[in-house]
């Protein structure tokens, strides 16, 4: 069962992270990138698999263990496709809020599939507004907008309260490498969206020590 389930997880991530890497090659706006990274792949491969194995174990089948794979995915494409083409692929943001929206219907009620869906236009809408203001200040775009989209699908699965944080908290994970990226001389935009998906996680895999922060900040 341990050798079927890792074997899963192994050929998902593969899955993934070729998503991430040839996917965006195919588009004509992007620059045609060599592919030589086969060992971040295998890497990636390995560590979904250890995912898919724990979130089994640790959840069985349930909304939680369904909603780790989903969030996985979304990191492993996102920081793959990001970080090597500076761009989002539309697809995968689609079919994750879709997926986490008929998850929240099926183990909940139809309620909170809509409370997620207004999560994640509140999350998208705050994002339009930064993204705006700060094409306005810095007479450049300051967010894609795929950065914009995943958002949206970080305020449906996590809601309003902790999407926000999650936000807040992709900020702080970028800074440092925007100030190396200054340091150096760099004129390169920094890709956003790993950071992004990054929180995603982060926040999701410690959501009631977040929950916890939260409650002690609003008393």
């Amino acid at each position: 069962m341990i050798i079927i389930l890792f074997l899963i997880g192994f050929g998902l991530g593969l899955i993934y992270a070729a998503v991430g890497e040839r996917i965006p090659a195919l588009l004509p706006e992007v620059k045609a990138v060599k592919y030589n990274s086969w060992i971040l792949n295998l890497f990636i491969a390995i560590v979904n698999s250890l995912v898919f194995l724990i979130s089994f174990y640790e959840y069985g089948i349930s909304y939680e263990f369904f909603t780790t794979l989903i969030v996985f995915a979304l990191l492993i494409i996102i920081f793959v496709s990001d970080f090597k083409y500076m761009i989002i692929l539309d697809s995968p943001l689609l079919i994750a809020g879709i997926l986490v929206l008929i998850l929240k219907w099926y183990y909940f009620d139809f309620k909170t599939m809509l409370l997620a869906l207004l999560g994640g236009l509140v999350l998208f809408l705050f994002m339009l507004v930064i993204a705006f203001i700060g094409k306005k200040l810095f007479k450049r775009e300051a967010l894609g907008g795929g950065d914009i989209k995943l958002a949206g699908v970080i305020g449906i699965i996590l809601g309003i309260r902790l999407g926000l944080i999650a936000t807040i908290l992709s900020s702080l994970l970028a800074l440092p490498y925007a100030l190396a990226s200054i340091i150096l001389n760099r004129d390169k935009e920094v890709p956003f969206g790993p950071f992004l998906v990054g929180s995603l996680t982060l926040v999701f895999m410690f959501m009631d020590k977040f929950l916890n922060l939260l409650n002690l900040l609003i008393k």
